[in-house]
């Protein structure tokens, strides 16, 4: 097991996972993914600024997720113990649904949580979407704590769900 950044060569796989998880998503009632989001050059330019994280088992990539200083504007309405300066903002996050259940998120979580902790963050703010039950159950077993509701990119038929972890 390793967790390591995404390299160009990972795409194929990265996008491979994402497809195979927006269509549990679209089964589950959860819209937060279609087949255009994220799209291919968003999950390369997330790996070309090294901002993507890849969980690796057997010189095969399981799971990945994005962890950067990009914080919606939207956070600003939350309540959040952290300052965006302090916190790291995780997104894009996906698991090969043929390993989910076996532990992979919080490894990656654990992992990437851990390097920025080192390099000074004092937590990570997050959100996802309020139908994605599995995700928020996740956040809420790894300590993250629910900071209140809130719609991205002018959407206003979607809702989302913050949390934040201090480390």
């Amino acid at each position: 097991m390793s967790i390591r950044k995404g390299q160009l060569s990972d795409i194929d796989t990265v996008m491979s996972i994402k497809d195979s998880v927006v269509k549990l998503m679209k089964e589950s009632g959860n819209n937060q993914w279609d087949d255009s989001y994220p799209s291919r050059d968003v999950l390369l330019n997330d790996i070309k600024n090294d901002h993507l994280f890849v969980y690796e088992e057997d010189d095969a990539v399981l799971g990945f997720i994005v962890a950067d200083d990009n914080h919606a504007f939207e956070y600003d309405d939350i309540p959040w113990e952290l300052a965006r300066l302090d916190s790291i903002a995780f997104h894009r996050a996906a698991v090969d649904p043929n390993v989910q259940g076996k532990g992979v998120a919080s490894k990656l979580m654990d992992e990437v949580e851990s390097f920025f902790k080192h390099k000074g963050y004092l937590g990570v703010h997050t959100d996802t979407n309020l139908n994605n039950i599995p995700m928020q159950r996740l956040f809420e077993k790894r300590g993250y704590e629910y900071r209140g509701k809130l719609n991205l990119h002018n959407n206003l038929d979607e809702w989302y769900v913050a949390y934040e972890k201090v480390f």
